[in-house]
């Protein structure tokens, strides 16, 4: 099986050599055949020349944006640069700030291998501050209010096989995509599996979870629940 993962960036110049370089060499040591995009979303910063600096033809592939499209918008023009090319049997998303070890990623994949059909990280301890923490125990909350099982639903990285991407089809281009495929896998029945991983101090760069997140997040929960 190969995987094919997507890793967002905005203005991660500072952060995204690191998180490239140990993401390869995890996935390579693991023996997992693997392809990442590396999505430039409308940085300002330095994010397009060192991101090209990594490419590597068929192994480390690059797209660049001229404008932000927002969270779910990057990953999905990654995963649509994947599916031009023929999806791998595994495919995802992972964060380009650092923050969760790539060492995640192995055994989330053996569980894909294993029969799940999506799997993801849980974040059990936290050190990135008292603002994102907050957001995420309000999502809980809310989720748990909606009756939703998945604990962390915004966890990632976040795998799945093709068979469960083209069957839910996200679509979310804001910060809902994480939550969009976890409550429609649920509602499918898929097997969904967790791996707790440790949620690290940023190191470069700021937060992209703004007040508007919160909004965004809302108003996607009262459109779902209207079925919208």
């Amino acid at each position: 099986m190969k995987l094919g993962l997507t890793i967002p960036l905005l203005n991660e110049a500072d952060s995204v050599t690191e998180v490239v370089a140990s993401t390869h060499s995890i996935l390579s040591e693991a023996g997992i055949d693997h392809i990442l995009v590396l999505v430039n979303n409308g940085s300002q910063d330095q994010s397009r020349e060192v991101i090209e600096s990594l490419v590597v033809p068929g192994m480390i592939e690059a797209v660049h944006l001229r404008e932000n499209v927002g969270y779910g918008g990057g990953i999905l023009t990654g995963l649509a640069h994947l599916e031009r090319q023929g999806f791998p049997e595994v495919i995802g998303w992972a964060w380009g700030d650092g923050q969760v070890s790539a060492t995640a990623i192995p055994p989330l994949f053996q569980a894909i291998e294993s029969g799940a059909d999506v799997a993801k990280a849980l974040r059990t301890e936290r050190h990135d501050g008292p603002w994102r923490q907050a957001v995420t125990a309000g999502y809980s909350v809310t989720m748990r209010t909606l009756g939703v099982r998945t604990r962390d639903i915004n966890g990632c990285p976040k795998l799945m096989t093709r068979e469960a991407f083209n069957a839910i089809q996200p679509a979310s281009a804001d910060w809902f995509l994480d939550a969009e495929l976890v409550l429609a896998a649920e509602r499918m029945g898929m097997r969904i599996e967790h791996h707790p991983v440790t949620m690290r101090r940023r190191e470069h760069g700021k937060s992209n979870v703004k007040a508007r997140t919160l909004a965004e997040f809302g108003k996607n929960i009262i459109a779902w629940r209207l079925g919208l």
